[in-house]
Formats: C-alpha cells, sequence, structure tokens
C-alpha cells in the first residue's frame, strides 16, 4: 500500500512544530532574504548608480531584478530544508513525495501536457484578437539571459512555493480534515490569495482573482489525488516559464522582461476561461494517467 502523502507519519508533525516551522519559514523569506535583497541593492548603488533607484530602493533593470529576486526562493527553499530536518525531523523531500526518490517522469509529464496546453491556447487566443499582440522590442543578448533565467531560476521559484503550499501546508492542513474538497479550498485558497497583491490584479481584480484560485484549487487537488506535488511542480513550472519567455504585458509582479511578445490587451473575463478549461483539460488528463499507471501496476 502507498505511504499517505499528506496524513504523513515520518518525523514529528505536531501542531507546534508546524507553527514553529512556519516563522522560521517566514523569518527567512521576509527577514534574512530581504536583508541580503537590500545589500545588493546598496551595493550595486554604491558601483553602479545608474542601475539603482535609490528613492524609491528600486532596482531600474527589469531583468537584473528578475534574476535578483530569485534571492527569495533560494533562502525560501534553505529555510524549509531547516525546518524539515531540525523541527519537523524529516527530509525535504518529504514535501515532495511519500517515497524514497522523486518521481521525475511525473514532473517531466506535469511539465510537457501543461506547456502545450498553454501554447495552444495561447495561438487560439492571437488567431482570434490578433491585435492584442505585439512583437516586443528584441535583443538577442538580453533574450538568451532571460530564456537562461527562465529554465534555471524559475522552476527553482515555483518549487520553493510548491514545497511550501502543496507541501508543508498541505500536509498542516491535513491534520485538521481529510476532506479533499476541504484542503483544496484551504490550501488553493491560500494559495491564489497571496497572489492578490500582484500589478496583474488591476487589470480586473474579480476575473484575476478567479484566474489565480482556479489554478491553486486544480493543482492542490491534483497533489491530493495523485498523492505528491510532482504533478503540479511540473505544472507550475511549466506556467511560469511559458509567461516569461513568451508573453508579458504591463503591470505584471516581473516587470518589463524582454519577453518576445508584449500583450497589449487583456480580456480578463476570457483570461479566466483560458485558465480553468487548460487546468480541468489538465486534471483530466493527469488523473486517467494515473488511474491507468495503477491499473498496469
Amino acid at each position: 500500500m502507498d505511504r499517505n502523502f499528506i496524513h504523513i507519519n515520518d518525523g514529528k508533525n505536531t501542531h507546534l512544530r508546524y507553527i514553529s516551522s512556519l516563522f522560521v519559514i517566514l523569518a527567512f523569506i521576509f527577514i534574512i532574504a530581504t536583508i541580503i535583497y537590500s545589500s545588493v541593492i546598496i551595493v550595486l548603488s554604491l558601483f553602479k548608480p545608474g542601475l539603482v533607484n535609490t528613492d524609491d530602493f528600486l532596482i531600474l533593470d527589469p531583468l537584473l531584478d528578475f534574476y535578483l529576486y530569485h534571492i527569495v526562493n533560494f533562502i525560501a527553499l534553505l529555510g524549509m530544508w531547516l525546518v524539515a530536518r531540525t523541527i519537523l525531523k524529516r527530509k525535504l523531500i518529504s514535501f515532495i513525495t511519500p517515497n524514497a526518490r522523486i518521481n521525475w517522469s511525473k514532473i517531466m509529464f506535469g511539465f510537457f501536457i501543461s506547456f502545450l496546453l498553454f501554447a495552444l491556447f495561447a495561438i487560439l487566443d492571437f488567431a482570434i484578437f490578433p491585435n492584442d499582440y505585439a512583437l516586443n522590442d528584441f535583443d538577442g543578448t538580453r533574450f538568451a539571459l532571460l530564456v537562461v533565467a527562465a529554465i534555471v531560476l524559475v522552476p527553482i521559484q515555483t518549487t520553493s512555493e510548491e514545497l511550501l503550499f502543496r507541501g508543508f501546508l498541505l500536509q498542516w492542513a491535513g491534520k485538521f480534515t481529510k476532506n479533499p474538497i476541504i484542503l483544496m479550498m484551504i490550501v488553493g485558497g491560500i494559495f491564489g490569495g497571496l497572489h492578490f497583491g500582484n500589478p496583474e490584479m488591476e487589470h480586473g481584480a474579480f476575473w484575476v482573482a478567479i484566474d489565480y484560485l482556479a489554478m491553486g484549487f486544480i493543482w492542490t487537488y491534483i497533489t491530493i489525488k495523485t498523492n505528491s506535488s510532482e504533478y503540479a511542480i511540473g505544472a507550475h513550472a511549466a506556467n511560469n516559464m511559458f509567461l516569461c519567455i513568451f508573453l508579458t504585458m504591463d503591470d505584471t509582479v516581473v516587470g518589463d522582461i524582454p519577453s518576445l511578445f508584449l500583450v497589449t490587451n487583456v480580456n480578463e473575463m476570457l483570461s479566466a476561461f483560458t485558465t480553468i478549461t487548460t487546468g480541468l483539460i489538465f486534471l483530466f488528463v493527469v488523473l486517467r494517467k494515473q488511474r491507468n499507471d495503477y491499473q498496469f501496476k
């Protein structure tokens, strides 16, 4: 019988330990990472003053800021590794799978199916609304640097979020209830809700909120039903990598990065509908694959 990912028995998993762990993780993200990021800005302001807005304490080059922003993700991973080993007394991998090894085929399946869906729906949207897209100002060097960041750094960012939400928090919520719908609502709601502060909300708060919540719910439900966060890790990386490389728009959390295309007009309702549709297709494909895999065991 498979070990249970959510109702985990490994280590020491009391509520007090989860609370202590959460405080440590948040300290790493909001205190340690902020200190390091701020220190980098101070150094840049001294040696490359043209790259920093000293009044607002911001890096002016969106691509450079995109690189440096991932300091937070490395620090978050370090914090989660620390609490897993010292407070919860288990391995970091326990936030991904209940098994001894990561199933990379599940991650890659989730990645490629999601990437294909995003690409197909983006092409369809372009075919219907070609005036909503424009070629971004192309600079080969900057675009190559963006692709490197998308391949190397973005998966670290998305994986750190998956370990936190559909790993640590889902397992903690599993101590309160075994109902998959309630777990989906709790963790998916927290995941989506924490994105409400993103600049994208200015394009239409209601539909953008639906967009974030829908994906949070679907990825959480898949994690519950497949007994690991591997498919969600792949899908989340595909989502962010696709957007990073191919599509950007004004007022985004990543700024004016040199993606291939600029979205000049956003239909928030259609975007939410697309997210829900691609998410449900992904859910159907993954659960069918999971069912077939068990039949052949």
